[in-house]
């Protein structure tokens, strides 16, 4: 025999209150698969344009260091102690745009992309090698933009998931 209460809730047509469960919601229909959701996409054109960046960043700052390696005389005083920290910053910079493309590849886009966001702007630094007075120097900077602007485009598509 059903309790006094449960005939009541039974007669009210009423929806189903807060903390009210129905017996109809918690049992799966048999044979069809409970829905899921499709994988997120993989922003391939993201992941090669970031890559490119990583590359470019790296090449650049070998690039700016050979350039005051090679012209010793044209670096300012007060660069001259931080020559080859420019090989360093390159490396590591290049690591980190490397390891934001991947996180793009998989498929963490937003973390990805504001990695290489972010690192691609860190090249800024090369603005230092326009202290050098040489036509090299501005070959340094020119690549140095570019891998600014591939590492924006490449963040913008990770983000986007294209």
């Amino acid at each position: 025999m059903e309790d006094v209460g449960v005939q009541n809730l039974k007669s009210r047509k009423l929806p189903l209150s807060v903390g009210m469960v129905s017996s109809r919601m918690a049992i799966p229909f048999p044979g069809i698969p409970p829905p899921t959701f499709p994988p997120r996409p993989r922003a391939v054109r993201g992941f090669v344009v970031s890559l490119a960046a990583g590359i470019m960043t790296i090449i650049a700052g070998i690039a700016g260091t050979a350039v005051a390696i090679l012209f010793p005389g044209d670096v300012p005083v007060w660069l001259a102690p931080y020559v080859l920290g420019g090989i360093v910053l390159g490396f590591v910079l290049g690591i980190l745009i490397f390891l934001g493309a991947f996180l793009i590849w998989h498929r963490y886009l937003a973390l990805g992309g504001i990695m290489v966001f972010f690192c691609s702007l860190a090249n800024v630094y090369l603005i230092v090698v326009y202290f050098i007075t040489t036509i090299w120097s501005y070959v340094v900077l020119a690549l140095g933009l570019l891998a600014l602007i591939f590492g924006i485009i490449g963040a913008a598509l990770g983000i986007a998931g294209k």
